[in-house]
């Protein structure tokens, strides 16, 4: 016989709650009789009484909210009426029906993962349990069981288990499993149960069981290693066959017995993968099949990749610099949260959008953050296919008052026990950069080493055994000083090897005072806070909740207290903001100018400095404030294309050391270049004044050298009294074929941002293409300061956009084209002006004169 797949996957589940052993009546009882196919009988077990429908995957929470039985968590405060969920087991059942020739051969019921773990039922009998999020489950089915007719699959979920919140002790956590539902700065305690991965049934007159694929570059040859546990039911001589394609084309073969274990194949000269921004990502197909029974394939890439020494770093600094197929590749790119705290109801489509961004931007690495997961094989497929390197960081993470892991032996033993069961499952991923211990694991405010805990040493430990030549670094920041701040960098510069921080705007001008003194060789976490888009607003906050914005409002402090600066972002702005509309501009505005700024500021700096880490791209729950870039929906805010500019490979920056000039003399700007694809010596950057109507105010232009790493060609300085209220910096580099960069910052002779807040409006003109892209024509005297894209639908409406944003002000004359996916209407969205649709006709923006004008769909 051939062998079969049988998913049990989608809306056939129902589910009950369990207190204490409770769970022991439901598990025996049988199925109500119902009809002859699987939806009958699911409905008719719906139908029971305490029985409500469920998702595989999914979450119970969800399940809960769908049936009525809890109200949406994602709104408002809402989610505190489902705190108490996690303390309950919950029983899952639904029925399977098998024809006659299920009892041939050999079959096996699969889970790929069940949190925080459950044991498993057949028909009423027990065969087994899964332990642990992360583990997959794998049981044996007689012919006894699985004889034609009707069966009950039932599940007994365990009670999330005891953790620490994020003001808590590391000390005190016993198990493996993200710490980010138990409550942290951007999600509320919402413990997450569940089937959150795939459920099956496998027949066949023989099947494989786990299969680990490696594969690396060994001189001018690829060489792929496979091995493969005892197969079930198949003769130990029996031959397994290891094929390596290319699209669909065999290229190479090895046979071997299925008790050899494992087998090698070389193929020569194999393309390279690369990552994004820098090459191609050929993806290889290997298949390990035994004889004609079954079949598993992997996808590998064949790269060599290291973490190398950075020039000029400090004795005893680890190495941060990535070398891939032997050249240097700056690591810029964002920390990555899971794309829901109900992570079994993670949308794929989401995660793909989602990294699509991330690609988009320009990235090259994602930290997967230690306080979330261990990431899902689909989430590795989608950063192969990218070109996204990954920073995979065990589930662990600080806590507010204490931050070393336990190490106690059993525990240690635990998480050893989890690499092992984890590592190999991921050594065939390309993407796969290094492995880390966790998030901000430290000790008396030193970040921790391998020799300093016995946990991350047996992790370290593991994954050189297992990992296939992934790098490891104990923590992140791994120190010695912890804190990006200005009086740690002025006592110890050249301690700031690998720092986190700040994640506040620090204002006009402490911001740029900083980003400008950093000295760190990697900053892998800092960020800046501002709020959601309004779109998403208007779905997260009923109507009478939303004013004020601030910290006295209990709602607004459920969502994202840590991050809700409304009075910083107030003060900056002489006190105006005071509507939600202005509100939110202003603090969308300092997030993208301040966040821009500091990935800048770090860039500037390369190649010393070799890792630059925004936190963060999404955010695992909808949030009204927050330090992401893309708010819960997937819509970037306006820090997503400012960073985007910071990681081009070619730019001209601008380096000042304040926004507002009010009470200088003179204000000053420096213009920087770098080039990851070099420019010949030659070019010219011209500096420049511009008033708002374009009217150059002071100019001064130099001749650059041949440009690679970065480097400063000169500055432009301005008496403070010839400027007047809101002004641009900008810098346009060119050389004989045309521009290749051209910047424009935002600046003010005044002491803060009130001035903003009264620009006349621009006379813009849109219009809309047939693949989706807007064209803003600007067509009157003023600038537009700043542009993007927004979903121009419902609040409720479901689906996921693509859409684009430029941070620089377009002068008059100016024309620009921005993204957005076809056939969905959108709105163009510019600092003074309001939203204009550019349907198929231009047509023109209006100023913004009604100051309770707030934007809506």
């Amino acid at each position: 016989m051939s062998n079969a797949t049988m998913h049990l996957d989608g809306d056939g589940w129902t589910i009950r709650e369990a207190l204490g052993d409770t769970a022991e009546w439901y598990l025996g009882a049988p199925l109500p009789e119902a009809g002859n196919n699987v939806a009958e009988a699911s409905a008719a077990i719906a139908a029971a009484p305490g029985w409500l429908p469920a998702r595989v995957p999914g979450a119970v929470i969800d399940d809960l909210h769908r049936a009525g039985e809890v109200p949406d968590p994602r709104v408002g405060r809402n989610s505190r009426a489902s705190e108490w969920v996690a303390e309950r087991s919950w029983v899952y059942r639904r029925p399977v029906d098998l024809e006659a020739s299920a009892a041939q051969g050999v079959a096996v019921l699969e889970l790929d993962g069940v949190d925080p773990g459950a044991d498993v039922y057949w028909d009423g009998e027990r065969l087994g349990s899964v332990d642990g999020l992360y583990h997959r489950g794998r049981f044996a089915l007689t012919p006894q069981q699985r004889t034609a007719g009707r069966h009950k699959l039932a599940l007994w979920v365990h009670p999330a288990p005891v953790s620490e919140p994020q003001v808590g002790r590391t000390e005190r956590v016993r198990v493996h499993t993200p710490r980010l539902g138990y409550g942290w700065d951007f999600s509320p305690r919402l413990r997450h149960q569940g089937v959150w991965k795939g459920v099956r049934l496998r027949f066949g007159r023989a099947l494989l069981g786990d299969v680990v694929v490696r594969s690396r570059v060994d001189g001018r040859e690829g060489v792929v290693e496979a091995s493969w546990e005892p197969p079930i039911g198949a003769e130990m001589g029996e031959a397994v066959t290891v094929s390596i394609a290319l699209d669909g084309k065999l290229l190479a073969s090895e046979d071997a017995r299925a008790a050899d274990g494992s087998a090698q194949v070389r193929i020569p000269d194999p393309e390279l993968w690369w990552p994004s921004t820098v090459g191609a990502q050929p993806l290889y197909e290997v298949t390990v099949a035994l004889a004609d029974a079954d079949a598993t394939t992997r996808t590998v890439g064949f790269r060599t990749a290291e973490l190398a020494p950075n020039p000029g770093a400090p004795a005893g600094a680890l190495p941060y610099t990535a070398v891939v197929n032997g050249r240097r590749v700056d690591l810029i790119g964002w920390n990555w949260t899971p794309a829901d705290s109900l992570f079994g109801s993670i949308d794929e489509a989401k995660v793909e959008h989602l990294l699509g961004l991330a690609a988009a931007s320009g990235a090259r690495l994602m930290r997967v953050w230690g306080g979330g997961l261990i990431e899902t094989e689909h989430f590795y497929a989608t950063c192969d296919r990218l070109g996204l390197l990954v920073w995979q960081e065990f589930s662990q993470s600080s806590s507010g008052m204490q931050s070393a892991p336990s190490t106690d032996p059993g525990f240690v033993a635990l998480m050893r026990a989890e690499a092992e069961a984890l590592v190999p499952t991921r050594v065939h991923h390309p993407s796969l950069l290094l492995w880390g211990g966790g998030n901000e694991l430290d000790e008396g405010g030193v970040p921790l080493s391998d020799d300093r805990s016995p946990v991350l040493a047996a992790l370290s430990e593991t994954v050189a055994r297992l990992g296939a030549g992934r790098g490891w670094l104990p923590t992140s920041p791994t120190g010695p000083e912890f804190h990006n701040r200005l009086d740690r960098i002025e006592a110890d510069p050249d301690g700031q090897h690998d720092v986190h921080g700040p994640w506040e705007h620090q204002g006009l001008v402490g911001h740029y005072t900083l980003a400008n003194a950093g000295t760190s060789l990697a900053h892998t976490e800092f960020g800046v806070e501002g709020m959601t888009n309004l779109r998403s607003l208007t779905a997260l906050i009923p109507e009478g909740d939303r004013w004020p914005a601030d910290r006295t409002n209990p709602v607004y402090r459920h969502l994202g207290e840590w991050w809700n600066n409304a009075d910083q972002v107030t003060e900056l702005f002489g006190g105006r903001p005071d509507t939600l509309e202005t509100l939110n501009r202003a603090s969308q505005l300092l997030q993208a100018t301040g966040l821009q700024y500091s990935v800048e500021a770090d860039r500037r700096r390369a190649p010393r400095c070799s890792m630059v880490l925004p936190w963060q791209l999404n955010e695992s729950f909808p949030n009204a404030w927050c330090t992401a870039a893309v708010d819960f929906r997937g819509d970037p805010k306006p820090a997503f294309f400012a960073v985007a500019r910071a990681f081009e490979r070619r730019r001209v920056t601008l380096k000042v050391s304040r926004a507002a000039w009010a009470g200088e003399r003179t204000a000053s700007v420096e213009a920087w270049l770098w080039a990851e694809d070099p420019v010949a010596a030659g070019s010219s950057v011209a500096l420049r004044v511009r008033s708002l109507d374009g009217m150059v105010l002071a100019e001064q232009e130099f001749v650059a050298p041949s440009v690679a790493d970065p480097l400063p060609v000169g500055t432009l300085e301005v008496p403070v009294r010839a400027l007047n209220g809101v002004f641009l910096w900008e810098a346009e580099w060119r050389h004989a074929d045309g521009v290749i960069d051209l910047e424009r910052m935002i600046a003010t002779a005044t002491s803060d941002f009130a001035a903003l807040l009264d620009l006349p409006a621009p006379t813009l003109e849109t219009a809309r293409e047939d693949d989706g892209t807007v064209v803003v024509r600007n067509v009157g005297g003023l600038a537009a300061l700043t542009l993007r894209v927004v979903d121009a639908r419902p609040a409720a409406e479901p689906g996921i956009l693509s859409v684009g944003g430029d941070p620089r002000p377009l002068l008059p004359g100016e024309s620009r084209r921005l993204a957005a996916s076809p056939g969905v209407p959108v709105l163009v969205e510019a600092w003074n002006a309001t939203p204009a649709d550019p349907g198929g006709t231009p047509r023109p923006f209006t100023a913004r004169s009604d100051p309770d004008d707030v934007i809506a769909p």
